[in-house]
């Protein structure tokens, strides 16, 4: 919701936002942000230097319009606008902070915002106490330091003495990066790719069910970050997501979805939970200028975390990036699919339809229309033809899992496929 208010005394020094242009990747001061501690309310106005350029960008296309004099009031996250929240750390990133700078557990989200550093932020934003620009180089390590790196970022997450203080440092320098557990950034030549290693406390390898499930989508015909799976001396298991949000050096905006349907995730509220909705996110791909291509893409998505049994599946798990060549916002490639490897999940996080999390046929198809499909039949073509894709896609790439995943999804895979099948409920409403 934006608004407009009179700043006061009790409203902090500005906080300013720089943004690497879409177009030439200069860098420019596109607003301010300040903080009303007393009504916990943030404000962002779009700076003047970016209207007289003849800029006209939205950072946040959904909660922060562009809109010359206007002085947009974010409430959630006790004042901070969602795409600046999505550019702050989350879970590990917090946890890094918080070592470094001795903070307690109920440090502001501005706080963690400001103390992050701009070298790996999410996405193209940037934050200063100047007015001009000053935006470090990304420089991450090289993927030649995986196995450095990666047993640096077990350390910390066991609380254990550095292992390499350079690394540690560099870790610690660049925390902007989302998730509960450990990552980093590596540099593989002019591509950057996002390192999860997995942990001792797993009860299977979730880096090689990350990879396999990632790859099984892209094979499926589905629009999925890229991944590769490294096994490392020692034993650790670890895999690499490519990062949709950089190309070289050049960093691309983004915004969670979250962000787009105007809800708290983690939730906070029961209206929070009900806003998390499939069918209303592609109704914001629609509303946003994302091509209809990108609304079937979602329900296509929906229906693969329904087959492998991915419930965590919340808003934060979605984006949009800002596609240069095209000029609009498009649906990023999916990223953390990873099945639930306890139990088969009946419920997703997301709605699949208005009041329905259930994982079940008739909830997928019920909104058929927001997805863009003109009739419920073309909705069931497509399905069915995907369901079909991702047990012979599986099939391909089943060898990616290794033997005891390999057993586990397939199983999952034919289960949950058979549930959904039209032939199933068919012969379900003739008995």
């Amino acid at each position: 919701m934006s608004t407009t208010m009179t700043t006061s005394s009790r409203v902090r020094r500005p906080l300013y936002v720089y943004l690497q242009r879409p177009d030439t990747a200069e860098w420019v001061v596109v607003g301010r942000y300040q903080r009303d501690s007393e009504r916990r309310a943030g404000l962002y106005r779009y700076a003047p230097s970016y209207a007289e350029l003849g800029l006209t960008w939205a950072i946040d296309p959904v909660n922060l319009p562009f809109l010359e004099a206007i002085e947009h009031i974010a409430h959630r996250y006790d004042g901070l606008h969602d795409v600046l929240r999505d550019a702050s750390p989350d879970s590990w990133g917090q946890l890094l902070l918080r070592l470094k700078h001795d903070l307690p557990q109920d440090t502001l989200p501005i706080d963690y915002l400001r103390l992050a550093g701009n070298g790996d932020r999410w996405g193209a934003l940037a934050v200063g106490s100047t007015p001009k620009p000053n935006v470090a180089h990304l420089a991450s390590p090289k993927l030649q330091k995986l196995d450095d790196l990666v047993q640096e970022l077990l350390a910390i997450s066991e609380r254990r003495p550095a292992v390499n203080a350079q690394l540690r440092k560099h870790l610690f320098a660049t925390p902007s990066l989302g998730g509960a557990r450990p990552k980093a950034t590596v540099q593989d030549d002019d591509t950057f790719w996002l390192v999860k290693p997995g942990l001792s406390t797993d009860t299977v390898d979730l880096a090689l069910l990350e990879n396999g499930t990632q790859q099984l989508g892209r094979a499926a015909g589905l629009r999925f970050a890229d991944t590769r799976h490294h096994a490392l001396v020692g034993g650790a298991s670890v895999v690499r997501v490519l990062r949709f949000d950089r190309n070289g050096q050049k960093r691309i905006m983004a915004v969670s979805a979250a962000s787009l349907l105007q809800i708290q995730y983690p939730f906070t509220t029961d209206a929070d939970s009900k806003g998390s909705s499939y069918p209303r996110l592609a109704e914001e791909l629609r509303r946003i200028g994302a091509p209809k291509d990108d609304l079937a893409e979602l329900f296509g998505r929906m229906i693969f975390n329904a087959v492998v049994g991915n419930d965590d599946d919340h808003p934060r798990n979605h984006a949009v990036i800002f596609d240069a060549t095209e000029n609009r916002w498009r649906l990023a490639p999916a990223f953390d699919v990873v099945p639930n490897p306890e139990e088969t999940p009946k419920l997703l996080v997301m709605q699949v339809s208005t009041g329905r999390r259930d994982i079940d046929r008739e909830a997928m198809l019920t909104d058929y229309a927001r997805f863009g499909f003109k009739s419920r039949i073309d909705a069931e073509q497509y399905m069915d033809t995907l369901l079909k894709k991702i047990q012979s896609s599986f099939n391909e790439i089943k060898d990616m899992f290794g033997p005891d995943l390999e057993v586990f999804m397939s199983d999952r895979i034919n289960t949950t496929s058979q549930r959904l099948a039209a032939s199933t409920v068919q012969s379900a409403h003739h008995l």
